[in-house]
């Protein structure tokens, strides 16, 4: 073997080993997720039609709106699982079963609504707490924007008042673009600032 095929062995070596030790996926969770595919399984046709459920291009672009669109993706499967777990058959007081934790929850007979339903459960508690943990602030604006839709557009007294306030959230949503213009000036001259002093 060659230099150049060395280092490209190790190039690739150490990719894949960023990527494993970079993910934020829990083994149990990676493993009960695998299960629940198995479940709910569909023809590999469909699974892979090019139209997934949540777009990527939605995910490119300024972090702030990732993070807005990213709280909006956890709220989905929240409420996504819900109904998985709505939809499964009541449990039967003879079949219910200790609840399942650790190595023992990934054991859980995937075929068995019961088993289904402790791992829905699992991955639900784990979603909530990411959303709750990090995505607080943008699922409270995601209900912010649903209260805009329900805002009566037709009613005179609403048409009124708006007209009246606009002056005021026109001027705030200027000052916002020319915020962030200048923050975006900055942060290019601090970048050329430290790229000079790099090849110093």
């Amino acid at each position: 073997m060659d230099a150049t095929n060395r280092v490209g062995c190790y190039v690739c070596l150490l990719l894949f080993l960023g990527q494993v030790r970079g993910s934020h996926i829990p083994h149990r969770m990676n493993q009960t997720i695998q299960n629940l595919t198995r479940h709910y399984k569909i023809p590999f046709r469909e699974k892979f039609n090019g139209t997934p459920v949540f777009s990527k291009k939605d995910l490119v672009g300024k972090m702030e709106v990732k993070k807005v669109f990213m709280g909006g993706i956890l709220e989905t499967y929240v409420r996504l699982i819900n109904k998985m777990l709505e939809q499964l058959p009541t449990p039967s007081p003879t079949s219910v079963s200790p609840r399942p934790d650790g190595a023992n929850a990934n054991a859980v007979e995937t075929g068995s609504s019961d088993g289904v339903r402790e791992q829905l459960k699992y991955i639900l508690k784990m979603v909530n707490n990411l959303a709750k943990k990090h995505y607080l602030e943008q699922e409270q604006l995601l209900k912010s924007l649903d209260s805009l839709h329900e805002i009566k557009t037709g009613d005179l007294v609403i048409q009124s008042k708006a007209l009246w306030e606009l002056p005021r959230l026109y001027e705030e949503a200027s000052s916002l673009v020319k915020n962030s213009r200048k923050r975006r000036r900055r942060q290019t001259q601090r970048y050329k600032k430290q790229a000079k002093a790099a090849m110093k």
